[in-house]
C-alpha cells in the first residue's frame, strides 16, 4: 500500500510538471539539392522502402509500396520525380488484385499521381530487373510473369497505360537506349524491343545465344557502365554486353567473357554469392565482388570477402576481409557503438570481423557511389543494418540503421549518387 500511494504522489505531481506543448500536423521535406551521402533500402516484411543518409545515420523518410516488395525507379535527367511498381488486394493478402505504377514527389515523397497497369507484374526475390526506365526516361516497363512472360508499357509522361508487349521465353526489363529494353531469354539469347514515339511496339530483335545456361548460366544481377552491361555467371565468369554495338555484330556486341576467380582460386572454393554481389565504379573502371568460400550451390550465400578488379586490365587488383553489417531486431540495433555486434562477441567479432559459422550474417547486397572519393554500403537481408567503407582503399567506416526489418535491395538514386 505504501508503494501504490507513493506511486500515487509522483502522477499526481507530474500531472502539475510544466511538460512543453507539443505541436501537432507538422510536414517535414527533404532539402535541395538531394545529398549524394543517401541510399534507399528495400523491406519486404514492412513492404516500405526507407531513404537513409549514411553520413548522419538518419532516416529521413519511407515509401509504402503495397503488397510484396517494392523497388523505386529513379529518372537521372529530372529528381522532381520517382516511381514505384505497386500491388494492392482489395483485402490485404487477397481478394481483387490492382496492379500500379505511382509516381512520387522526390522532396515530399508523397504520392501524386497513379497508373493502373495489367494485374500481372512479377513478384522476384531480387526485384531490381522486375522493372526499367528507358533512357529518354519517358517509358516505363514492367515485367509480367502469371507465368506467361510479358512487359507491360507505361508513359511516365502523360500518366498512362500504353501496352502489354507478350515475351515468350524471356524475362526480366534492362535499358538499352533511349525507347529500347533488352530481356534476358533462356536459351541464353538477349531480346530487344524497341518503341515508337507513343510507346509502341515498333520491333524485336533476338540476339543469338551469347552464354551457356545449361553449362554454366549468368545471373540476372546485372550492372550498367555506359553502354555496357555486365553480368556474372554461377561460375565466377564475367559477361559483358555492349547494347550500342549493332546487335547482329555479336564480336563487338559480346566480347569473351574472363574469370574473376583463378584456377588455384577455384580449387579452394572461392565463389561469387549474394543478392547484389556485384557493384562498378565507372570512373575509375574498378569492380567489386562478394566472394566466399563454399560448395556449388552456394550462390545465394553473402560474401566474408570482397574482391576488387580492374575492368580495363581484367586484373585483380586486392581483396579485402569484411566485417557484419550489423545486427537488428524488429528494426532497432542490437550493436552497442560501431566497434562490434554482440555485447557477449565484442572479443569475436574484433578478431573474426564476421561470423563464418553464420552464413545469413554476412553482407549479400552492394552499392557504390559514383563520386571522386566513392563509398562502399553493405548490406544483409537479415538485418536492418548497413556497413559503411571508404570504396578507394576499403577501410571500414561505420555501421548504419536503416529502420528495416530486412535489407532486401539497397540502391541509389542518379540524383544522389554522385558527389
Amino acid at each position: 500500500m505504501r508503494n501504490l500511494a507513493v506511486s500515487i504522489l509522483l502522477l499526481a505531481s507530474l500531472a502539475h510538471a510544466d511538460v512543453p506543448v507539443e505541436t501537432l500536423g507538422q510536414v517535414e521535406v527533404l532539402p535541395e539539392p538531394f545529398s549524394p551521402h543517401w541510399f534507399w533500402a528495400s523491406d519486404p516484411i514492412l513492404e516500405r522502402v526507407a531513404l537513409v543518409d549514411y553520413t548522419r545515420n538518419a532516416v529521413l523518410g519511407s515509401v509504402d509500396g503495397g503488397w510484396g516488395i517494392t523497388v523505386p525507379l529513379f529518372p537521372q535527367k529530372d529528381s522532381r520525380e520517382f516511381y514505384v511498381p505497386e500491388t494492392y488486394y482489395s483485402r490485404g493478402t487477397r481478394g481483387e488484385r490492382t496492379d500500379l505504377v505511382a509516381v512520387y514527389d522526390s522532396v515530399t515523397l508523397m504520392p501524386v499521381a497513379e497508373i493502373i497497369i495489367p494485374p500481372k507484374r512479377a513478384h522476384n526475390a531480387l526485384p531490381n530487373a522486375n522493372a526499367t526506365l528507358t533512357d529518354d526516361e519517358q517509358f516505363l516497363a514492367v515485367f509480367n510473369m502469371t507465368p506467361a512472360q510479358s512487359i507491360s508499357i507505361v508513359d511516365v509522361g502523360n500518366r498512362r497505360f500504353v501496352e502489354e508487349i507478350p515475351t515468350p521465353g524471356c524475362s526480366l526489363a534492362y535499358p538499352a537506349g533511349e525507347r529500347r529494353i533488352m530481356m534476358i531469354c533462356g536459351d541464353g539469347a538477349l531480346l530487344f524491343l524497341t518503341l515508337n514515339s507513343d510507346g509502341s511496339l515498333q520491333h524485336k530483335q533476338r540476339t543469338e545465344p551469347f552464354f551457356d545456361p545449361h553449362k554454366d548460366p549468368i545471373t540476372e544481377k546485372g550492372v550498367r557502365v555506359g553502354d555496357t552491361w555486365h553480368f556474372v555467371s554461377f561460375e565466377g565468369y564475367l559477361y559483358s554486353v555492349d547494347t550500342a554495338a549493332a546487335t547482329d555484330d555479336h564480336a563487338a556486341m559480346f566480347p569473351p567473357p574472363w574469370s574473376l576467380v583463378s584456377d588455384a582460386e577455384r580449387q579452394d572454393r572461392w565463389r561469387v554469392g549474394g543478392r547484389q554481389f556485384l557493384a562498378i565504379h565507372e570512373a575509375s573502371q574498378t569492380a567489386y565482388v562478394l566472394l566466399h568460400q563454399g560448395e556449388i550451390d552456394t550462390h545465394k550465400t553473402g560474401g566474408t570477402h570482397l574482391w576488387t578488379f580492374d575492368l580495363s586490365s581484367r586484373q585483380k587488383t586486392g581483396a579485402y576481409k569484411l566485417v557484419s553489417p550489423g545486427f537488428t531486431f524488429s528494426g532497432v540495433p542490437t550493436e552497442f557503438g560501431t566497434d562490434w555486434i554482440w555485447p557477449f562477441n565484442q572479443l569475436y567479432t574484433a578478431l573474426a570481423g564476421i561470423s563464418f559459422v553464420e552464413p545469413h550474417a554476412r553482407p549479400d547486397a552492394i552499392v557504390v557511389t559514383q563520386g571522386s572519393d566513392p563509398t562502399l554500403i553493405l548490406g544483409g537481408q537479415f538485418s536492418g543494418m548497413v556497413a559503411i567503407y571508404n570504396a578507394t582503399d576499403m577501410t571500414f567506416q561505420h555501421r548504419v540503421t536503416t529502420g528495416n526489418y530486412s535489407n532486401l535491395a539497397l540502391l541509389l538514386p542518379g540524383w544522389g549518387a554522385k558527389e
